[in-house]
């Protein structure tokens, strides 16, 4: 029996515009707490231009995103939208005062020891004690003005908690306990509530999971097929077409997809325990936590050639130990900000990037 998979339930997969996206992602998180700053190496495994190729625009609109990096410090975790953060923004309020603790250094562009093109960062949290504070307080705002409105509920109307969930946060709140818990090889978000609660918050993490886990499904299988029947290979997505899957590949693609795999290639719980729900990433075993975002199986090596033709500086075959010598080398010194992100706090911007050394030759 044949299952359908339907994008038009998926509306993320539809895509205006060319723009800058990698197919996977390692997130390196190491908690210095002798200097109070939190370092992160972010690797984007297999940089591509996605869009709607039949508009012409997809590569250059790519580049522009490219060169908007490298002059801002403009860094994604997950996909390039909504994770998408440049630190050079003047936003008002809570996002204006956690952007201030925020350091970020592009180490460039390499090629993988299989010829993908990537793409790493460092960013840094200074003062991280004051940064996690002011989330924190932020965190705990929203968790009241919940109490009063209620919490979004894809399903129908706002969710309203229960009584014991209120004498929870009543209770959380006057032992001013923290709900962002940050320690090295360890990360931690708590949220007091009921078990009827916990079980409503478990429900909205599974539907999440499920609804991109199926976008996944039908973007790699869509996307393969269009390319297997001739294609362009610049195809990214897929619009009004379906995907049909029989039993045994349905379950070969749910083990490749990035929102399924994440619970089992990362260390991450989701516990409830006297009156608390925690959700952790990270063991506590060592000063570092690895989040690992797989492959979505969309990379194609039109936007490395028009990255080579353009001159653009690209080490060969980088392997994954090199950067992490390099991200270990960053933990003993100040970060070099990009221009833009130099001129706003009064710094020292690093060296331009683009066009001064060829592939094969070392930065």
């Amino acid at each position: 029996m044949k299952r359908h998979l339907l994008p038009v339930l998926l509306p993320l997969l539809f895509l205006l515009s060319g723009c800058l996206e990698f197919d996977a992602q390692d997130v390196v998180i190491h908690h210095d707490a002798a200097n109070d700053r939190v370092d992160v190496l972010l690797i984007y495994r297999g940089l591509i231009a996605e869009g709607d190729p039949s508009d012409g625009n997809q590569i250059k609109e790519a580049l522009g995103d490219l060169d908007k990096c490298l002059a801002t410090g403009e860094f994604a975790f997950w996909c390039n939208w909504p994770f998408k953060v440049d630190p050079t923004l003047e936003p008002k309020g809570l996002r204006q005062d956690l952007l201030q603790h925020l350091e970020v250094e592009n180490g460039g562009l390499f090629t993988d020891p299989l010829g993908k093109l990537c793409g790493y960062q460092f960013v840094r949290i200074v003062k991280a004690t004051e940064f996690f504070a002011k989330l924190d307080n932020a965190l705990q705002v929203a968790l009241q003005a919940g109490l009063l409105a209620g919490f979004p509920d894809d399903k129908g109307p706002n969710h309203k908690v229960d009584a014991d969930t209120r004498d929870y946060v009543k209770e959380f709140l006057r032992e001013k306990e923290k709900m962002i818990v940050a320690a090295p090889g360890h990360l931690e978000l708590r949220l007091p509530c009921s078990a009827a609660d916990h079980r409503w918050l478990k429900g909205r993490l599974e539907r999440y999971a499920l609804l991109n886990a199926a976008r996944e499904m039908v973007r790699r299988e869509g996307v393969a097929e269009l390319r297997a029947s001739g294609g362009s290979v610049l195809r990214t997505s897929v619009a009004d077409e379906s995907v049909a899957l029989a039993g045994p590949d349905v379950e070969k693609s749910l083990a490749k997809a990035p929102s399924f795999r994440f619970f089992w290639d990362n260390d991450f719980s989701f516990v409830h325990h006297d009156g608390l729900t925690t959700v952790s990433l990270g063991t506590g075993e060592s000063d570092e936590i690895t989040i690992t975002k797989s492959s979505e199986g969309i990379y194609h090596e039109e936007f490395l050639a028009a990255v080579r033709e353009r001159g653009d500086k690209i080490e060969a075959g980088v392997p994954d130990q090199e950067l992490a010598r390099r991200f270990a080398a960053f933990h003993g010194r100040d970060a070099v900000l990009p221009p833009k992100l130099a001129e706003k706090r009064g710094a020292k911007a690093e060296e331009p990037v683009k066009g001064d050394v060829l592939e094969g030759k070392g930065r």
